[in-house]
């Protein structure tokens, strides 16, 4: 591993560890005033981001876990009103997850949150520096997804 390589896995490794220990979950929901475990903020915001209901698999696969996994965080939900079951358009024997008023509001506190966190965080960057973050947090964010689907554990 060269010296640049191990450099950006170390600064990874301490942004992450910052995150978790940090308890930044704990502290973004109670901020945005709602009392919702990690996985539920990610189906509420992921479904604000796509602008329109969709089905578990499109969630499960946009958050990168298995579908019973998304069920039971909907499912809870559910039960909290924040979303909903619709009809999926394409096929009358599916559903879809829509975001309720409250569920839309909600995720819209939590992104708004999280962004002025971010925002105070970078208060002393440049815009260069904010653009050129951005674009390669982007990158990774996407070469890390397409490179997790291909890789195969070996024991």
């Amino acid at each position: 591993m060269d010296d640049d390589l191990q450099a950006t896995v170390a600064a990874f490794r301490r942004l992450v560890t910052t995150l978790n220990r940090g308890k930044t979950h704990e502290r973004l929901t109670e901020a945005a005033g709602v009392r919702l475990h990690r996985p539920d903020v990610e189906v509420l915001v992921t479904l604000l981001d796509a602008g329109e209901p969709r089905r578990i698999g499109s969630i499960a696969e946009t958050l990168q876990v298995e579908s019973p996994h998304v069920t039971r965080h909907v499912a809870a939900l559910e039960q909290r009103g924040l979303v909903e079951r619709v009809r999926d358009p394409d096929d009358g024997r599916a559903w879809r997850i829509a975001l309720t008023e409250e569920g839309a509001e909600v995720a819209g506190r939590c992104r708004r949150v999280t962004g002025a966190w971010i925002e105070g965080a970078l208060e002393g960057w440049s815009d260069a520096d904010r653009a050129e973050l951005s674009r390669l947090l982007g990158k990774l964010s996407d070469d890390v997804h397409d490179h997790l689907r291909t890789l195969k554990v070996v024991k």
